[in-house]
């Protein structure tokens, strides 16, 4: 109760009572997926899934702060691992070093109630989107580059159900079920993971859109708010542009 104190006077106990039995699995722990995992191990998620292949870089620091220079060239997903258990040791952390890709996505995927795209390229993003849609398991994707990003959940089991809303919102639409795949052209080529490094990107554009991936898992399993179902959050921190798209 004291170490939860904040979170319960906000969701109450038993929105912590839920997030407390809730399981996630996130694809990437770079700039977004690492934030997110230290996000969802302080909200008190009961079990995380974290997958990566990728080692430390240099340049990883001015946007992965959960990293620092002494541990460069070591793998990026057991030094996350233990900054999430040094935060918080109720979390159950289950690591996975390994690209995920259709062949295990499947046998993975199945084993968490919500997944989060914290992929830095198109192609892993289109997998994991198929993936996810054909085994019914609600998702939500990020992307950043520069001082952009955006944001957008995705939930195959709520085709024609309403986005969250309330007994007292009667006329609030009913929302159609779109996936990454309907808003987001498809690559034709290059299978392999990329590195973000044609753009380059901004730490604290990665760091807000790390947060409200974030928001949206905890939505999810409280019932709060209205999330990104049918809607692509995008924002510009350079022009302070913030907006949301129904789709």
């Amino acid at each position: 109760m004291n170490r939860y104190s904040r979170n319960i006077l906000t969701i109450g106990s038993e929105g912590q009572k839920r997030l407390s039995e809730a399981s996630v699995f996130i694809i990437g722990c770079g700039a977004l997926g690492g934030q997110v995992a230290m996000l969802l191990a302080g909200a008190g998620i009961g079990r995380i899934g974290i997958a990566d292949f990728d080692t430390i870089d240099i340049t990883n620091l001015q946007r992965q702060l959960f990293f620092t220079e002494s541990e460069a060239g070591e793998r990026k997903l057991d030094i996350l691992a233990t900054r999430m258990t040094a935060l918080n040791n109720e979390v159950r952390i289950e690591k996975y070093p390994e690209l995920i890709r259709r062949q295990n996505a499947v046998k993975i995927l199945t084993n968490y109630d919500f997944v989060v795209d914290a992929t830095d390229n198109y192609v892993a993003k289109f997998e994991i989107d198929a993936v996810c849609n054909e085994l019914g398991i609600p998702h939500c994707t990020g992307g950043v580059s520069g001082w952009r990003g955006q944001v957008m959940s995705i939930d195959p089991r709520r085709v024609g159900d309403k986005n969250n809303s309330e007994e007292s919102e009667p006329d609030r639409k009913q929302i159609n079920f779109v996936s990454f795949g309907d808003v987001f052209t498809a690559p034709e080529n290059d299978p392999e993971m990329l590195p973000c490094n044609v753009d380059g990107v901004i730490g604290a554009a990665a760091s807000a859109i790390a947060s409200i991936q974030a928001a949206e898992v905890i939505k999810y399993f409280t019932g709060e708010g209205e999330m990104l179902f049918g809607r692509l959050m995008v924002m510009d921190l350079k022009s302070g542009f913030f907006n949301t798209v129904d789709l």
